[in-house]
């Protein structure tokens, strides 16, 4: 299984490597990002923001960083099958032996790798502009990362098995990203929101495994961050088998109608 999945990870990781320049850009990217927010933090420098005491840079910075955990999620497993379909290869690889849960968790794992070394880019950057790193908690932190993981797998299995059964961009993803980025507190607190929209934002995974992040750079203990803790815990625990069973269904619908190949 492990041999399966490393398979489906190195492959995925050559084939990224390959183009250089796409590659190179998305650092070129992180930098500007954080250069923009330098400029955005100016704006509202002196503001009585509540955000938890930190400055706004500091806030907006490690929001943006942590949110590319939810795209590598909904990015990862979601593109590499859709360029199996262009390629022609996925019907060769649903032949082998491996399991559709190996092929599934497989195909997210160098999105998620890659998302953490986008998280550790964002942070060193950070850092030349101010980002304070010195009260980091590191349980919490270690913490949050795994769970924020484990909560989103599962939405990443959902929306590759929308792009199975509808061929094109799934929308899930379209509706996940933009739900987080407006109501997960990204670019600014959930506190502004209307009181029915901060319910729908309790309900997204990004709040909870943001609002823990920031909590754990605020040198927040573990067991004071408890509750997003298990609501995300909760979360992944149930959508796992969920995302599995759908995914395995979507993958028996197009062998049924012969659009497993078809983009």
């Amino acid at each position: 299984m492990f041999a399966s999945a490393g398979g489906i990870f190195v492959r995925d990781a050559r084939l990224a490597m390959t183009y250089r320049l796409q590659f190179a850009l998305h650092w070129i990217g992180i930098a500007a990002s954080v250069v923009a927010l330098s400029f955005m933090a100016k704006l509202v420098s002196g503001r009585h923001l509540g955000i938890g005491g930190m400055s706004y840079f500091d806030y907006a910075l490690l929001n943006v960083a942590f949110l590319t955990l939810e795209a590598g999620a909904l990015e990862g497993c979601e593109k590499v099958i859709r360029n199996d379909q262009l390629y022609g290869t996925l019907q060769t690889i649903l032949a082998t032996p491996t399991s559709l849960g190996v092929i599934a968790l497989g195909s997210i794992a160098w999105s998620f790798l890659f998302a953490l070394s986008q998280i550790a880019c964002f942070l060193a950057f950070g850092t030349m502009f101010g980002l304070r790193v010195d009260r980091i908690d590191p349980l919490s932190l270690g913490t949050f990362v795994i769970l924020a993981i484990a909560a989103t797998v599962p939405l990443g299995i959902l929306s590759t098995a929308m792009v199975i059964v509808f061929k094109q961009g799934a929308p899930l993803q379209f509706i996940l990203r933009n739900a987080a980025t407006i109501l997960a507190g990204v670019l600014f607190p959930i506190a502004l929101l209307p009181g029915w929209l901060q319910h729908v934002s309790w309900l997204l995974p990004m709040t909870h495994v943001l609002s823990g992040v920031r909590g754990a750079f605020n040198g927040v203990a573990l067991t004071q961050l408890a509750p997003d803790a298990l609501w995300l815990a909760a979360v992944a625990f149930m959508l796992l088998p969920v995302s599995l069973f759908t995914f395995r269904l979507a993958i028996a619908r197009a062998k049924f109608d012969g659009t497993l190949s078809h983009y």
